[in-house]
């Protein structure tokens, strides 16, 4: 099982209308996007913003079994996932947790640790027009790990649905550290990134000025009337399994740190430890911060002219320049 991110080049076409498909299928008409604006959002999705937005296919062996697309708020390391929609026809019910397995494993090694995951399940309409949750549904995330929220949360109306203005649906989150409450202040945070840096900025490219003015004044109503019902020093509490906890596992999978280091200095790792243990030798014999300072810069010296780049070469004559300073002012 794996992640592969969905482009619109001639080799991701197939992907992606696969992943569409699964899209169509399982989501709510009424919580649908038109497609033509995920498409717009995945050619700009490599755009240098302050968020991130991504779409990935989940694949068993080749075949799509699941899509996923999420909006990461980089300052309140969020994760909101718009879409998670898992089928594979060869096997009855909800998937396995396997497809989660690939979520987690890419969370883990893209991303820094103690982040928090929200996502919403839209309530169904009965026969006699009554909201119900999704309780197959909800139970079967909360086995992967997930939470419910005890508030009554409302998104919404999407622009391309004719309906009322929002519609009801349960909030589950993974909080990082095993925690099991929100405060006040994270679950107003947490409408807040929801409502203007998803759902209002994703309206933005396809509304002209007067028609963005009346879905910002929706947005506002709606968030206005969110936060009212939450006082300042609430908690909320969640309801789930204790027994498993998604982002316990995630930090479980984050690269060990030599691993990093390894891809950030790679093959001059060896030579950056020697250079490292002879400058603290040094300074144990020297005695003195102060005094390793020339000796710095004269490893710094010899390791340029061993590098024996255009860079290298640049700053041994910065480095040289320095040195000569010195020994005028002194």
């Amino acid at each position: 099982m794996e992640l592969k991110a969905i482009d619109r080049t001639d080799r991701g076409v197939r992907r992606l209308n696969a992943a569409l498909s699964i899209y169509r299928e399982t989501i709510l008409a009424e919580a649908q996007n038109p497609e033509r604006q995920i498409l717009y959002w995945i050619d700009h999705s490599r755009e240098t913003l302050a968020d991130e937005f991504r779409c990935f296919a989940i694949q068993n062996e080749g075949d799509v079994i699941g899509y996923l697309q999420y909006s990461y708020f980089r300052e309140e390391h969020i994760f909101f996932f718009e879409y998670l929609c898992l089928r594979d026809q060869t096997r009855p019910g909800l998937l396995p947790s396997d497809a989660v397995e690939s979520i987690r494993d890419h969370l883990a090694q893209n991303y820094r640790p103690e982040f928090s995951i929200v996502f919403e399940v839209a309530r169904k309409r009965s026969a006699s027009d009554e909201w119900t949750a999704d309780k197959k549904l909800i139970s079967y995330f909360k086995r992967l790990g997930f939470r419910s929220v005890d508030f009554a949360y409302r998104y919404p109306v999407l622009q391309s649905y004719d309906g009322a203005v929002s519609y009801p649906a349960d909030l589950m989150v993974s909080l990082p550290s095993g925690r099991k409450d929100l405060s006040s202040f994270e679950v107003r945070t947490i409408l807040r990134c929801i409502y203007y840096k998803h759902y209002l900025r994703w309206d933005r490219p396809f509304l002209d000025a007067e028609s963005f003015r009346k879905r910002e004044l929706l947005i506002n109503e709606l968030y206005s009337s969110e936060v009212s019902k939450i006082g300042g020093d609430d908690t909320f509490g969640t309801q789930g399994d204790d027994r498993r906890s998604l982002l316990t596992r995630i930090a479980k999978r984050q690269p060990q740190i030599t691993a990093l280091l390894g891809k950030i200095f790679g093959p001059k790792m060896p030579r950056v430890l020697v250079v490292m243990l002879v400058m603290l030798g040094a300074q144990s014999l020297l005695g003195s911060s102060w005094m390793l300072v020339p000796f710095v810069l004269a490893v710094a010296a010899v390791y340029c002219l061993g590098e024996d780049t255009d860079t290298s070469r640049r700053l041994l004559l910065v480095i040289i320049s320095r040195m000569s300073l010195s020994r005028q002012r002194s």
